[in-house]
C-alpha cells in the first residue's frame, strides 16, 4: 500500500498537486499574521511618502535611494483597502507567494519539473524570504520582479517569441524600478547575453537568429525605460558618497553573518552553494542531446549564475574599493538564484532521493530560525510606546522627539503630527526648555548619546515612563519632564 502510494506520488500528474501544496504554505506562512508586529522606520517611511499626491510620491523617493515601483503599489492600494499595518504588507506577502511560482517555472525551464518543484519548496520555507515577504518595503517586490525577469531571459534564450521579448522588456523595466541592487544582477545578466551574442558572430560569422541578441535588444528597452530615474539616483550616488553610510565594511565575521541571515544556517548556506556547484559541473560537462541542446542548456546555466552571484561579486567589490553597500535583504532577488541552482545539483547528484533529501536537510537545519521568524522575531515597537504615551499624557502636553528619523513612525501611530516636534541633534534640544507636561522620546542612541540628550534637553527632574524595543541602548525610551517645585 505504502509503495502504490509513493508510486502515485511519482507521477508527473502529482505535479501540479505538489506545487499547490506549496504555493498554500507559501502564502499560509506570509499572510498570517502581517501586524503581528510594528511597522519600523522604513516602513514608516514607504507610507509617509505614497501617502499624499502622485507629485509628492515621486519628489520624495527621488529625495531618498531607491526606485519608485514599491511606493507606487502602495499610493495605488492605500485608497481602496487603507493604511493598517496588514494592508501596507499584504502587497508584499502575495509578491512573496508570486516569486516562489515563478522559481518553479525558471527551476523547470533549467532542469525539469523535480528542480523547479524542490526549488519553490525551499524558498516557500526560507525564514529570510518570509519575513521580508511581511514587510511593507520593495524587497518581496524585488524578488519577484527579479525571478520574472531571469524566467523571461531563460524562455528567450530556450525559446524566443514576440510575447516572451515582450515580457522580457517589461519584466526588466519592472525589476529596474524595485531596488537599486536590481541593476547589479540585470547588468550580469546582459553582460552574459552580450557575450553569447558575441559569440554567436563568430561561430556563425552573423547575429541573425541569435537569440542572445534578442535578449540584449529586450533589455535595451527595459534600460532606456529606466534611464530617467537612472540619472536621478546617480545624483544621489553622488549625496551619499560624500557622507558616512551605516553599513559595515564586509569583514570575515559580515559576511557570516550576512551568510546566515540568508540561509539560516551557515551548515545550510555551505550545503547549498556546494550542491550549486555541483548542479553547474553536471549541467556543463554531463548534459546529453544535441550540441544545439547542450549549448543552450550551458547558457542557461551561466546565465542563472549571472544573475545568483553578480549581485553579490559586484556589492562586494564596490564595498572594498568604494563604500560599503553590501547588506543581505539587498540581496533578496539573488538568493532564490542559489537555491534554484542547488535544485539543479540535487536532482543531478541523486534524482530519485535528492530533492527530498536537501529538502528534508534544510527543515531541520532552519527550523529554529523559522521558528523564531512566524512567532518571535520582531521589529522596534512603536505600537507599544505610542500606546504607553497616550495612556499617561494629558491635553496640552508637549512630546520631543530624538532622532528626527523616526519621525514618520511616530507619525503613523500618533497619527497627530503637530503634537510632537522632532530634532536631529544635541543643539536643538539644547535651545528647548523642558517644563511640566514636557515629553523626550529618545531613539535608536547608545547610552552615552541617550545620557547626553537627556542632559541637554533639561536639568529638572524627569521619569522614565517606558522603555521599548528598538535599536541601539535606548530602543525606544519615553521620559516625562516634572520641573523642581
Amino acid at each position: 500500500m505504502r509503495q502504490s502510494r509513493l508510486n502515485r506520488l511519482s507521477r508527473p500528474d502529482a505535479g501540479p498537486l505538489i506545487l499547490l501544496l506549496i504555493l498554500a504554505v507559501s502564502a499560509l506562512l506570509r499572510i498570517r499574521d502581517l501586524d503581528r508586529t510594528s511597522l519600523w522606520y522604513d516602513e514608516a517611511v514607504s507610507w509617509s511618502q505614497s501617502s499624499g499626491t502622485f507629485g509628492d510620491l515621486l519628489s520624495s523617493v527621488a529625495a531618498d535611494n531607491y526606485p519608485p515601483l514599491h511606493n507606487i503599489i502602495l499610493w495605488l492600494i492605500m485608497p481602496v483597502f487603507g493604511d493598517s499595518e496588514s494592508a501596507l504588507r499584504f502587497p508584499s506577502a502575495l509578491l512573496g507567494v508570486l516569486a516562489v511560482w515563478l522559481l518553479f517555472r525558471a527551476g523547470t525551464i533549467l532542469n525539469g519539473r523535480s528542480t523547479g518543484l524542490l526549488a519553490a519548496a525551499l524558498l516557500a520555507v526560507s525564514p529570510f524570504h518570509i519575513w521580508y515577504s511581511t514587510e511593507a518595503r520593495m524587497y518581496a517586490l524585488l524578488a519577484a520582479c527579479g525571478l520574472a525577469f531571469l524566467l523571461c531571459v531563460l524562455k528567450v534564450l530556450e525559446k524566443p517569441s514576440p510575447l516572451w521579448l515582450t515580457g522580457l522588456a517589461a519584466a526588466g523595466t519592472l525589476f529596474l524600478y524595485s531596488h537599486i541592487y536590481a541593476l547589479f544582477g540585470f547588468a550580469a545578466v546582459g553582460l552574459v547575453c552580450a557575450a553569447f551574442a558575441i559569440g554567436d558572430l563568430f561561430r556563425t560569422g552573423s547575429l541573425r537568429g541569435s537569440r542572445a541578441l534578442n535578449a540584449c535588444l529586450a533589455m535595451a528597452v527595459s534600460a532606456f525605460a529606466f534611464l530617467p530615474w537612472l540619472i536621478v539616483l546617480a545624483d544621489r550616488a553622488r549625496s551619499v558618497a560624500q557622507t558616512d553610510f551605516w553599513i559595515a565594511f564586509p569583514d570575515t565575521a559580515f559576511l557570516n553573518a550576512l551568510a546566515f541571515g540568508l540561509a539560516g544556517s551557515l551548515t545550510l548556506f555551505w550545503i547549498l552553494l556546494a550542491l550549486a556547484a555541483a548542479g553547474v559541473l553536471f549541467c556543463l560537462f554531463g548534459s546529453a542531446g544535441t550540441s544545439g541542446q547542450s549549448r543552450i542548456l550551458k547558457r542557461l546555466i551561466a546565465v542563472c549564475c549571472a544573475y545568483t552571484f553578480g549581485p553579490a561579486t559586484l556589492a562586494y567589490l564596490y564595498s572594498v574599493l568604494v563604500q560599503p553597500i553590501l547588506f543581505d535583504r539587498y540581496l533578496i532577488a539573488a538568493w532564490p538564484g542559489l537555491l534554484l541552482l542547488a535544485a539543479a545539483g540535487a536532482q543531478k547528484l541523486a534524482p530519485k532521493y535528492g530533492p527530498v533529501t536537501v529538502f528534508a536537510a534544510t527543515l531541520a537545519l532552519t527550523y529554529p530560525e523559522l521558528e523564531f521568524t512566524l512567532f518571535q522575531k520582531i521589529r522596534p515597537e512603536w505600537r507599544e510606546i505610542v500606546a504607553d504615551y497616550k495612556q499617561h499624557m494629558s491635553p496640552g502636553d508637549r512630546l520631543t522627539l530624538y532622532k528626527g528619523f523616526a519621525a514618520p513612525a511616530l507619525a503613523y501611530y500618533l497619527r497627530e503630527p503637530a503634537n510632537f516636534d522632532a530634532v536631529e541633534n544635541i543643539d536643538e534640544l539644547r535651545r528647548m526648555k523642558p517644563s511640566d507636561g514636557d515629553w523626550l522620546l529618545v531613539v535608536h542612541c547608545s547610552r552615552r548619546e541617550t545620557d547626553e540628550a537627556v542632559a541637554a534637553f533639561g536639568e529638572d527632574e524627569e521619569a522614565t515612563v517606558s522603555q521599548r524595543f528598538g535599536w541601539g541602548a535606548s530602543g525606544l525610551k519615553l521620559m516625562h519632564w516634572k520641573t523642581a517645585r
